[in-house]
């Protein structure tokens, strides 16, 4: 081709868009928000691109003495303005509503603002080199990370990476590459495929390399265990027919080779097993297909799960509860959606999601916030459906399969696949599609020295800014993550919970994350209850996890009688798995004599409803009868 993909002047976008697959390439989890530099990482990358994109062209602009704005275009592109909206309106929601913990609202915001400042660095690429070239460079990554995270995937299944566990398997038996989840990685390698069939279309892969690459990495997809797979499968059967009637022939060649690639998918669900068989070897394989014959969507946990989240939407459309408000609204309405009354699944999860992007959005952003996404979201992209080009089909076909899984799961809530997800409208948006100029002798001045725009210095100074604020918040959490390892003597529990209270008091954006910790220096069946323990309760109330019953234990201690019984009847409702937990507190215990009645009644009611349900504590004797009274 005319314009090579490979050349220096193109090396700060190879870089800075390689950067931003490193985050999937890792199974490191740690601490209460396990993913927190994983996620920190794919900010800090899309920070540094953007300071890439600045130096690259402010030095390009020096070198052909052309003012700065001739390289740095000034205004922003509709992209960016849609992301800075989109934080400006999570920081007013958080305070408007008071939520419990506004410093999750503000981690959100900043994020949209790094988004806002990545797409005004991909309309500087894109206006300089074109979309055609841009996008795929963007797809040969993409194609070149699947590759590598199927490698992984092969490994766990044929045993090999339980030699490097923590380094190539997360979990024992699950074939998820470096995700942590299966539909995660279905759904990057479904990208990678898309992004083969695309660079083939396009000629920027041969037949003969793009041939076994696609072999390879849709073979893959017949080891992992997404239902989800097939629904990317039928998306992609409704996106690539329309874009061949409204693109017109252009899009031929492209929509067959990105069709034959989906097609490939679907052949390996079947054609793997016997395949395999052929050279002896033993298979277990339980392909997306089988999981799906199998399964049924009525009385599921998601079920269950989009019904709470249509209720919790229905009782505050307009604003919704707030960011962060469906862990405690789910369950708080768990008595009213169970058949039994008692929740029978994941008995040891706490619902943090619906399991539905767009209910999820609804129950907590309300028609407003949601329309204001989505719509917004529209917007952006209404341009690539002026120009029906390639690039634009492949970006539309990616961001399908990450709206498709969003309707099943929430994968746009980990802040590496949202990275992603904000290049697809960043490279669609722009209206741009020049050929490469390498000088602009309209912007030279007289003087033929540099003229700076000062906008472009705001563009990455801003960027810089931002970087060094994660770097600051990374070392606080590396400290937060400390002071929750065991501790053997008094003081060392002291240092840790001061430690603690300091992070909740200072540190907003992880005061939810020190409260939660807080939660296990708390004793409920101590003399005296220490006087944090509302801090312990506030991050209860914010996600009520398997230590709710705590909460209804102080809310008693506080003397707050009844509202301690309404909590503990929701607790008893959703961990009724832990109801010897519970008996061991109020029957064995010295201060919940008002509770012992309730929590008979609900333990003979989760026994009557699940024949597994574990003995009740309500026939033990007395505690001083049990143990015999102290001398002390």
């Amino acid at each position: 081709m005319n314009n090579p993909l490979f050349k220096w002047s193109l090396l700060p976008l190879w870089v800075g868009l390689a950067l931003l697959f490193v985050p999937f390439l890792s199974i490191w989890r740690v601490g209460m928000l396990s993913s927190f530099y994983l996620e920190s990482m794919s900010l800090l990358f899309t920070l540094l691109l953007v300071m890439m994109t600045v130096l690259m062209f402010w030095q390009s602009a020096r070198h052909h003495h052309a003012h700065f704005s001739g390289s740095l275009k000034a205004n922003l592109p509709p992209t960016s303005l849609y992301f800075l909206v989109l934080a400006i309106f999570w920081a007013i929601q958080g305070r408007a509503m008071d939520v419990p913990y506004v410093g999750q609202n503000d981690m959100v915001a900043w994020t949209f603002v790094a988004y806002a400042l990545l797409a005004w660095a991909c309309r500087q690429w894109v206006a300089r080199f074109g979309q055609e070239r841009v996008v795929s460079i963007f797809a040969w990554l993409m194609m070149v990370a699947a590759g590598l995270q199927a490698a992984v995937a092969w490994a766990q299944y044929t045993g090999y990476a339980a030699e490097f566990a923590g380094y190539l398997m997360y979990r024992k038996g699950i074939i998820e590459g470096q995700l942590g989840q299966y539909n995660h990685l279905g759904h990057f390698m479904m990208w990678g495929i898309l992004a083969a069939g695309y660079l083939w279309g396009v000629r920027r892969i041969k037949w003969w390399l793009a041939v076994p690459v696609l072999l390879y990495l849709t073979a893959t997809t017949g080891i992992i265990s997404s239902r989800a797979l097939m629904a990317y499968v039928m998306a992609m059967a409704i996106v690539l027919p329309l874009a061949r009637v409204f693109g017109g022939k252009t899009l031929n060649r492209v929509a067959i080779c990105m069709g034959v690639a989906t097609a490939g998918v679907i052949a390996f669900q079947f054609a793997l097993e016997p395949i395999m068989q052929l050279f002896n070897e033993q298979t277990n394989l339980n392909s997306s297909l089988e999981r799906l014959s199998g399964h049924s969507h009525e009385g599921s946990g998601r079920s269950h799960e989009w019904q709470k989240a249509w209720q919790v939407f229905q009782s505050a459309p307009i604003w919704g509860h707030g960011w962060g408000s469906y862990p405690a609204q789910s369950f708080l309405l768990a008595p009213d959606v169970y058949k039994t009354g008692f929740r029978l699944y994941d008995p040891n999860v706490l619902f943090t999601h619906s399991h539905n992007s767009f209910l999820n959005l609804l129950a907590e952003m309300g028609l407003v916030g949601t329309l204001l996404i989505l719509g917004g979201l529209a917007w952006t992209i209404s341009g690539c459906l002026k120009t029906r080009n390639a690039p634009s089909l492949l970006l539309l076909a990616l961001m399908a399969v990450s709206l498709t899984h969003s309707v099943l799961e929430y994968p746009l809530w980990y802040i590496y696949f949202l990275t992603i997800f904000a290049l697809f409208p960043s490279f669609m948006t722009t209206g741009l599609d020049y050929p490469e100029t390498e000088t602009d002798t309209t912007s030279q001045t007289l003087s033929g020295s540099l003229k700076i725009n000062w906008y472009g210095v705001v563009m990455g100074f801003c960027a810089l800014i931002m970087a060094l604020g994660i770097v600051r918040l990374a070392f606080v959490y590396n400290d937060l993550v400390i002071a929750t390892k065991k501790n053997n003597t008094s003081k060392e529990r002291a240092e840790q919970i001061m430690h603690l209270l300091m992070v909740s008091k200072t540190e907003p954006m992880l005061a939810h994350y020190a409260d939660l910790t807080l939660i296990n220096f708390t004793h409920t069946n101590q003399a005296e209850v220490a006087s944090w323990a509302n801090l312990a309760q506030r991050s209860i109330a914010f996600r009520p996890y398997a230590h709710a019953y705590k909460n209804g234990l102080l809310l008693y201690r506080q003397g707050k009688i009844d509202e301690a019984k309404r909590w503990m009847y929701q607790t008893y409702r959703y961990y009724p798995h832990q109801m010897p937990v519970y008996g061991n507190e109020i029957m064995l215990g010295e201060y919940y004599p008002e509770l012992r009645e309730q929590y008979t009644q609900q333990c003979k009611a989760y026994q009557a409803a699940n024949k597994h349900a574990p003995a009740c504590a309500e026939a033990l004797p007395p505690k001083d009868k049990l143990f015999g009274k102290s001398n002390h």
